[in-house]
Formats: structure tokens, C-alpha cells, sequence
């Protein structure tokens, strides 16, 4: 459910095909990986049920041990980041189970902790993201799909927010447009949210998940970057779906759409028929990502999010920018260190010659003066 680019999958970061998790589920290959996690595919060995499995594995704050498998923060800096995004990504995951059978979310099966850190048994689906979709159509998201897209993610989160959750982290790689017509929320961003906010996440309002829905709609039907003051009319959205957009987004200041029943009550008032997004086979295959095998070297040690492709025109949060510079910094400590003690000691160097000089200037004033005054 995790779309990335081949040369993002390194063996060393993976777990082998073959291994089993919880003594019951069984890893057959890898779906991608992602800044804060790796979903492989499998089987549960007691039911032979096909699955997904989701790892929750930063790469920013952790490492895999090559022999035991298990996740290990970086260093001690990472380690609180580390085990509060697992605890986060393994009581949303768990609480999602309330939701089994749900049309338009992704059904999950159990949560768990193991190898460190904790993991999400979950349906696995036939399909490709939004953002595969429009990158394979080489087009803009037309009215009727965005529509049916709409109403879908309106069913979606009416389960999400019953069950007092929240996404978290809506946008077109968590927009899931499967082959037998479904819509569905997946990849859920407690962890990553959590860790933004360097907060719990309990308190969040609604709205975030309906803002981002209407930023992630007109994102994908216009090709336009949402950022700043809201959103402005464009040519490839109809007055009627802008106006819906434009109230989930809170264009005028201020959000009009504060919870899911206002914002299907917004929509059903909108006049375009709904068409789904049509799926097929091959959009599947071109989207399975193969993994290196080659001997991987090991992965640089910077800011997660500055490794990953950034689409034109599209603007950062301070947020996102504030936490990547602490999370380069915790995986660097100990080169920080001793470029830091470095510094210091040029520091203390020059300051002393400053203070030589000084002195050596006050006496040699104190000379003359004396000099002149005898």
C-alpha cells in the first residue's frame, strides 16, 4: 500500500521473506517502504488469509540488527522519538481493529509489538494510491472521480472518527483506489503526527482530517501546491465542488466544516455525478517495487525527508522543516560532537588571542602614558 521507487528498497533494511511474526504471520515479499515504515505482503498460517504487514520503522531514528532483525534506536537522542512513534502507530492500529468489514477503510486485523517495535495485520488490497493513479494517467483528477473519491472518504472517516480516532495524515499516497471499484483510507499517521506535534494527539480536532481531504482533492485536480492563505478558483473544478473544497479548507479564515456529518451534509448538496476511478491489472504490476541485489551501501546519515522526491512547486511546513533538521542531528550525534568540540576549541583559541592582545595593547598604553606624565 506503500508505492516508492525501487532503488528506496534495501535488503539490509528489510525482513526476509520467509520470516514469521506473532507465530503466525508469514512474510512472502515486500509492497514498499516508506519514511516511517516498510509493509511487506504475506499469509496468516492459521488461516491462510492473504495479508499486508505494516513495521513501523523510521530510518531516521533507527537500525535493524543483522541478526536478531530487531530495531534499535540510533542513539540514545533517538531513542524517545523512536518508542513514542511505536506506541502511537500501535494504539491507532489496534483501536482500527473496531472497524473490521468497513467498505472504505482498511481493515485491520490485530496490532502487536515485536523485534522492538510494533507492527499492523491488515487486508491486503488490490490497487494502486491516488498518487500512482495520476502519475500512470498523466492527468489531473476529473470532477466526477474526485467526487466519488469525496463521498467515499465521507464513509470513511464517519467509521474513523466514531471510533474517537483520527487519520492523521490524508493525502494521495493514504488514498487508495482498489480494482474492484472501492475507496480506501489507509496508511493512518498517528506515529508521524505524533512526532510533528511533540505532543499526544488525542485533543485533535476533525477538521484536520477534513482539510485534508479538500486540500489533497484540489491538489489532485488542479496539479497546484496548497499552502499558505487556502485555496483560489480554478478552471478544472466546477463552482459547485470548489465551493464544497473551499469550505473544507477553511478558505475564508476560518474552518466551516468542523466534523463529518457537516461535511457530508456540504456534499450531498453539490450537483456532479460521482464516477469511479477505473483500476486495472497492469496499473497494479507497474507499481510493485523490486528490491536491490546488489550489496546495499550503508544509508546516509541526513534527514529522512530530505531523501524523498519533492513534487514541483510543493512547499514544506516549518514543522516538517523543524523536524527534519532534529532528526539529521540526533543521527549524526557523535560527528556532531567532535565537529562541535572542534568549534569550541577554535572558539577558545581565538578568544584568547583576542584577550593576549588586549592586555598586551592596555599595558603598552599604560607604558606611554606613564612615560609622557614623568
Amino acid at each position: 500500500m506503500i508505492q516508492l521507487m525501487a532503488e528506496e528498497l534495501e535488503p539490509a533494511e528489510l525482513l526476509p521473506v520467509g520470516t514469521t511474526l506473532h507465530r503466525r504471520y508469514t512474510i512472502d515479499g515486500v509492497l514498499g517502504r516508506g519514511t516511517y515504515g516498510i509493509t511487506y505482503f504475506g499469509h496468516d498460517e492459521k488461516t491462510g488469509t492473504r495479508i499486508a504487514l505494516k513495521e513501523y520503522f523510521p530510518y531516521a531514528l533507527a537500525d535493524r540488527a543483522s541478526e536478531s532483525h530487531a530495531l534499535t534506536p540510533k542513539n540514545k537522542a533517538c531513542g524517545a522519538l523512536f518508542f513514542l512513534g511505536s506506541e502511537m502507530f500501535y494504539r491507532q492500529h489496534l483501536a482500527l481493529t473496531d472497524a473490521k468489514g468497513s467498505e472504505n477503510c482498511v481493515t485491520v486485523y490485530t496490532a502487536f509489538f515485536e523485534n522492538g517495535t510494533s507492527y499492523a495485520v491488515m487486508e491486503r488490497l488490490t490497487g494502486v494510491t491516488l498518487e500512482r493513479y495520476l502519475q500512470l494517467r498523466r492527468r489531473k483528477l476529473f470532477p466526477d472521480e474526485a467526487m466519488y473519491i469525496a463521498a467515499s472518504l465521507a464513509d470513511a472517516l464517519l467509521v474513523v472518527h466514531s471510533l474517537n480516532s483520527l487519520h492523521y495524515d490524508i493525502n494521495a499516497r493514504s488514498i487508495f483506489l482498489c480494482t474492484d471499484g472501492t475507496v480506501k483510507l489507509v496508511d493512518f499517521g498517528a506515529a508521524k503526527a505524533g512526532l510533528r506535534a511533540r505532543q499526544e494527539v488525542d485533543d485533535t480536532e476533525p477538521w484536520v482530517d477534513i482539510a485534508a481531504v479538500g486540500k489533497t482533492l484540489y491538489e489532485s485536480m488542479t496539479g497546484l501546491a496548497v499552502f499558505g492563505d487556502g485555496i483560489q478558483p480554478h478552471a478544472n473544478i466546477p463552482p459547485q465542488f470548489f465551493e464544497f473544497l473551499w469550505q473544507a479548507t477553511g478558505g475564508a479564515g476560518y474552518r466551516r466544516i468542523s466534523n463529518v456529518f457537516e461535511y457530508r451534509h456540504a456534499l450531498a448538496c453539490v450537483e456532479i455525478g460521482a464516477v469511479c476511478p477505473d483500476v486495472t491489472d497492469e496499473d497494479v504490476s507497474s507499481a510493485v517495487p523490486q528490491i536491490h541485489k546488489t550489496v546495499p551501501q550503508n544509508r546516509p546519515q541526513v534527514s529522512a525527508a530530505k531523501e524523498q522526491p519533492q513534487e514541483a512547486g510543493q512547499k514544506r511546513s516549518i514543522l516538517d522543516r523543524a523536524l527534519d533538521a532534529m532528526e539529521g542531528a540526533v543521527t549524526t550525534e557523535k560527528t556532531l560532537d567532535s565537529e562541535q568540540a572542534q568549534k569550541e576549541q577554535r572558539i577558545k583559541k581565538r578568544v584568547w588571542m583576542i584577550y593576549g592582545g588586549v592586555v598586551a595593547a592596555t599595558l603598552i598604553l599604560a607604558l606611554l602614558l606613564r612615560g609622557l606624565i614623568h
